[in-house]
Protein backbone atom coordinates (compact mmCIF):
# COMPACT_ATOMS: atom_id res chain seq x y z
CA UNK A 1 0.00 0.00 0.00
CA UNK A 2 1.44 2.88 -1.58
CA UNK A 3 0.29 5.75 1.55
CA UNK A 4 1.68 8.53 -0.39
CA UNK A 5 -1.09 7.51 -3.39
CA UNK A 6 -3.44 6.86 -0.32
CA UNK A 7 -3.25 10.49 0.98
CA UNK A 8 -3.29 12.07 -2.85
CA UNK A 9 -6.68 10.16 -3.03
CA UNK A 10 -7.85 11.09 -0.42
CA UNK A 11 -7.54 14.54 -0.57
CA UNK A 12 -8.37 14.40 -4.17
CA UNK A 13 -11.88 13.03 -3.27
CA UNK A 14 -12.42 15.30 -0.21
CA UNK A 15 -14.87 17.74 -2.36
CA UNK A 16 -17.05 14.71 -3.10
CA UNK A 17 -17.53 13.59 0.30
CA UNK A 18 -18.16 16.98 1.32
CA UNK A 19 -20.97 17.13 -0.48
CA UNK A 20 -22.23 13.69 0.18
CA UNK A 21 -21.83 14.14 3.77
CA UNK A 22 -24.58 17.30 3.39
CA UNK A 23 -26.83 15.78 1.71
CA UNK A 24 -27.14 12.82 4.30
CA UNK A 25 -26.81 14.98 7.18
CA UNK A 26 -30.90 15.32 7.64
CA UNK A 27 -31.13 11.62 7.29
CA UNK A 28 -28.98 11.07 9.82
CA UNK A 29 -30.31 13.97 12.06
CA UNK A 30 -34.15 11.91 11.88
CA UNK A 31 -32.64 8.70 12.43
CA UNK A 32 -30.40 9.39 15.81
CA UNK A 33 -33.65 11.22 16.66
CA UNK A 34 -36.40 8.22 16.06
CA UNK A 35 -33.71 5.97 18.16
CA UNK A 36 -35.50 4.62 21.21
CA UNK A 37 -32.00 4.58 23.50
CA UNK A 38 -29.15 6.79 22.96
CA UNK A 39 -26.83 5.62 20.34
CA UNK A 40 -24.15 8.21 19.28
CA UNK A 41 -23.72 7.14 15.90
CA UNK A 42 -24.93 6.58 12.60
CA UNK A 43 -22.86 5.54 9.05
CA UNK A 44 -23.31 4.95 5.49
CA UNK A 45 -21.57 2.90 2.98
CA UNK A 46 -20.69 5.31 -0.02
CA UNK A 47 -18.43 4.31 -2.96
CA UNK A 48 -17.14 6.91 -5.76
CA UNK A 49 -18.52 5.41 -9.52
CA UNK A 50 -15.43 7.26 -10.63
CA UNK A 51 -12.59 5.68 -8.73
CA UNK A 52 -14.64 2.71 -7.11
CA UNK A 53 -13.24 3.56 -4.26
CA UNK A 54 -15.07 3.07 -0.86
CA UNK A 55 -16.02 5.06 1.97
CA UNK A 56 -17.70 5.12 5.20
CA UNK A 57 -19.32 8.52 5.92
CA UNK A 58 -20.43 8.66 10.03
CA UNK A 59 -22.38 11.23 11.96
CA UNK A 60 -21.77 10.57 16.06
CA UNK A 61 -22.85 12.97 19.16
CA UNK A 62 -20.07 12.81 21.74
CA UNK A 63 -23.06 13.22 24.71
CA UNK A 64 -26.67 12.66 24.26
CA UNK A 65 -27.65 16.54 23.70
CA UNK A 66 -24.28 17.10 22.18
CA UNK A 67 -23.81 18.53 18.74
CA UNK A 68 -24.08 16.10 16.08
CA UNK A 69 -20.53 15.85 14.45
CA UNK A 70 -19.40 14.12 11.21
CA UNK A 71 -16.72 12.26 9.68
CA UNK A 72 -14.84 10.16 6.88
CA UNK A 73 -13.22 6.75 7.03
CA UNK A 74 -11.87 4.63 4.15
CA UNK A 75 -11.62 1.65 3.61
CA UNK A 76 -8.53 -0.30 1.10
CA UNK A 77 -6.73 -3.23 0.47
CA UNK A 78 -3.39 -4.12 0.14
CA UNK A 79 -3.50 -7.66 -1.85
CA UNK A 80 -5.62 -9.98 0.82
CA UNK A 81 -5.24 -7.65 3.90
CA UNK A 82 -7.88 -5.09 4.55
CA UNK A 83 -7.41 -1.44 6.07
CA UNK A 84 -9.87 1.41 7.29
CA UNK A 85 -7.95 4.75 7.29
CA UNK A 86 -8.84 8.22 8.82
CA UNK A 87 -7.09 10.99 7.36
CA UNK A 88 -6.84 15.09 8.54
CA UNK A 89 -7.03 17.64 6.55
CA UNK A 90 -4.26 19.47 5.06
CA UNK A 91 -3.38 21.89 7.99
CA UNK A 92 -2.22 19.17 10.14
CA UNK A 93 -1.33 15.99 7.61
CA UNK A 94 -1.69 12.30 9.49
CA UNK A 95 -3.03 9.30 8.38
CA UNK A 96 -4.42 6.77 10.94
CA UNK A 97 -4.56 2.81 9.79
CA UNK A 98 -6.64 0.80 11.23
CA UNK A 99 -5.70 -2.78 10.66
CA UNK A 100 -8.08 -5.92 11.07
CA UNK A 101 -5.88 -7.42 13.65
CA UNK A 102 -6.77 -4.33 15.98
CA UNK A 103 -10.67 -3.65 15.02
CA UNK A 104 -11.31 -7.59 15.57
CA UNK A 105 -9.37 -7.18 19.67
CA UNK A 106 -11.53 -3.83 19.53
CA UNK A 107 -14.16 -5.92 19.41
CA UNK A 108 -13.41 -8.91 21.24
CA UNK A 109 -11.76 -7.14 23.98
CA UNK A 110 -13.88 -4.00 25.18
CA UNK A 111 -17.11 -3.51 22.62
CA UNK A 112 -17.83 -8.17 23.32
CA UNK A 113 -19.92 -7.95 20.34
CA UNK A 114 -19.09 -10.24 17.90
CA UNK A 115 -21.65 -9.49 15.71
CA UNK A 116 -20.51 -6.46 14.15
CA UNK A 117 -18.91 -5.51 11.20
CA UNK A 118 -15.57 -3.97 10.71
CA UNK A 119 -16.64 -1.21 9.41
CA UNK A 120 -19.04 -0.70 12.84
CA UNK A 121 -16.27 -1.22 15.06
CA UNK A 122 -14.16 1.66 13.23
CA UNK A 123 -16.45 3.94 13.50
CA UNK A 124 -17.65 3.28 17.18
CA UNK A 125 -14.21 3.10 18.20
CA UNK A 126 -13.53 6.70 17.21
CA UNK A 127 -17.30 7.86 17.98
CA UNK A 128 -16.03 6.84 21.52
CA UNK A 129 -13.05 7.85 21.60
CA UNK A 130 -12.17 11.34 19.85
CA UNK A 131 -9.94 12.30 22.45
CA UNK A 132 -7.02 10.33 21.52
CA UNK A 133 -4.10 11.56 24.15
CA UNK A 134 -0.17 10.33 22.21
CA UNK A 135 1.81 8.60 24.78
CA UNK A 136 5.58 7.53 24.83
CA UNK A 137 6.15 3.83 25.11
CA UNK A 138 9.17 1.80 27.15
CA UNK A 139 9.54 -1.62 27.51
CA UNK A 140 7.65 -1.57 30.86
CA UNK A 141 4.39 -1.03 28.62
CA UNK A 142 5.35 -2.86 25.51
CA UNK A 143 7.97 -5.52 26.95
CA UNK A 144 8.45 -6.33 22.85
CA UNK A 145 9.44 -2.79 22.06
CA UNK A 146 12.89 -4.05 21.12
CA UNK A 147 11.61 -5.76 17.72
CA UNK A 148 10.17 -2.85 16.63
CA UNK A 149 12.22 -0.65 17.67
CA UNK A 150 11.94 3.58 16.92
CA UNK A 151 8.66 2.74 15.07
CA UNK A 152 6.48 1.31 18.38
CA UNK A 153 8.09 4.33 20.45
CA UNK A 154 4.31 5.76 21.01
CA UNK A 155 0.76 4.44 21.65
CA UNK A 156 -2.23 6.47 22.31
CA UNK A 157 -4.32 6.60 25.92
CA UNK A 158 -8.20 6.67 24.85
CA UNK A 159 -11.36 6.72 27.48
CA UNK A 160 -11.65 3.31 26.39
CA UNK A 161 -7.93 1.69 27.20
CA UNK A 162 -4.68 1.83 25.17
CA UNK A 163 -4.09 1.55 21.32
CA UNK A 164 -0.73 0.36 20.41
CA UNK A 165 0.82 1.61 17.23
CA UNK A 166 3.85 1.54 14.88
CA UNK A 167 4.87 4.78 13.12
CA UNK A 168 6.63 6.45 10.43
CA UNK A 169 6.33 9.33 7.48
CA UNK A 170 5.74 9.22 3.97
CA UNK A 171 7.13 12.48 2.02
CA UNK A 172 4.42 13.81 0.14
CA UNK A 173 7.42 16.06 -1.67
CA UNK A 174 10.09 17.61 -1.02
CA UNK A 175 8.53 20.39 1.35
CA UNK A 176 6.00 18.40 3.40
CA UNK A 177 5.35 15.41 5.23
CA UNK A 178 2.48 12.95 6.42
CA UNK A 179 2.49 11.39 9.56
CA UNK A 180 1.66 7.94 9.45
CA UNK A 181 0.24 6.05 12.58
CA UNK A 182 -0.40 1.95 12.01
CA UNK A 183 -3.14 0.94 15.08
CA UNK A 184 -1.39 -2.88 15.55
CA UNK A 185 -3.54 -3.43 18.74
CA UNK A 186 -6.14 -2.99 21.49
CA UNK A 187 -6.06 -3.59 25.28
CA UNK A 188 -8.26 -1.97 27.80
CA UNK A 189 -6.81 -0.81 30.65
CA UNK A 190 -8.11 -3.56 33.15
CA UNK A 191 -6.89 -6.58 31.13
CA UNK A 192 -3.13 -4.66 31.22
CA UNK A 193 -0.78 -5.75 33.85
CA UNK A 194 -0.06 -3.85 37.21
CA UNK A 195 3.05 -2.64 36.02
CA UNK A 196 2.08 -1.48 32.54
CA UNK A 197 -0.62 0.57 34.52
CA UNK A 198 1.84 1.99 36.55
CA UNK A 199 4.11 3.14 33.42
CA UNK A 200 1.15 4.55 32.04
CA UNK A 201 0.46 6.38 35.33
CA UNK A 202 3.87 7.50 35.64
CA UNK A 203 4.06 8.76 31.76
CA UNK A 204 0.63 11.00 32.76
CA UNK A 205 2.32 12.32 35.44
CA UNK A 206 5.76 13.48 33.23
CA UNK A 207 3.18 15.09 31.10
CA UNK A 208 1.67 17.15 34.33
CA UNK A 209 5.40 17.65 35.53
CA UNK A 210 5.90 18.98 31.99
CA UNK A 211 3.26 21.53 32.33
CA UNK A 212 4.05 23.15 36.00
CA UNK A 213 7.22 23.64 35.12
Amino acid sequence: MNLHEVYDTLMGEMQKLDWKRDALRSKAIKEMNRQMSFQNYVMYDYKIPSSNNQYIIYFYREHPFGPILSGYLCVMFDGTKRFIIKWTDWRSPAIHVFTSHFLQRYKERFLKQPEMTANEVAVRFLSRNFNMKPMAIDERINKRIEKYGEFAGEGYLVPDGFCFKLSGKEYLDGKASVGISFFTTFMPLSDMSRSQQEAIFDECMKDIDDLKS
